[in-house]
């Protein structure tokens, strides 16, 4: 939890003999990032939502996505995918129940308007977009 997160509360009243306190709702609007870990299956529906294309059409290609970046990192191969961001594997260790790979992934700023500068830039220069169709049917 961080600092930021933390609320002033109140101290507690104490009740007179006899007296039963009165319950109170305690609702938190902020979640936990670590509690809420992205399911390959809300990654699906995701991509559906974005993409417009069907649930049937999207689960293999999602699932296909997948194994090609569990084998990169198997293999110890960096991860440049923008605007995921990239991603250096600074040391694995193999475990009896699998392997565990330390980590850095650095992401930019502000993604979609550094990513759209580029883009924006190197077509000005004559290069080859890296723009995907997918991403207009969406913006």
């Amino acid at each position: 939890m961080s600092v930021s997160s933390v609320k002033n509360v109140t101290p507690p009243v104490a009740l007179a003999a006899g007296q039963n306190p009165s319950p109170m709702v305690v609702a938190t609007t902020e979640v936990e990032n670590q509690t809420l870990a992205l399911t390959k299956k809300e990654l699906v529906d995701e991509a559906v939502l974005r993409s417009g294309i069907k649930k049937k059409d999207a689960k293999p290609v999602v699932e296909a996505l997948l194994a090609v970046l569990g084998e990169a990192v198997a293999e110890g191969r960096d991860l440049n995918l923008r605007p995921f961001g990239k991603l250096r594997i600074n040391r694995s260790e193999t475990r009896s129940n699998g392997t565990i790979h330390i980590c850095r992934l650095r992401q930019p700023l502000e993604a979609s308007q550094n990513g759209e500068e580029a883009e924006e830039k190197s077509e000005a220069e004559g290069s080859l977009s890296l723009h995907s169709p997918l991403a207009e049917a969406v913006g």
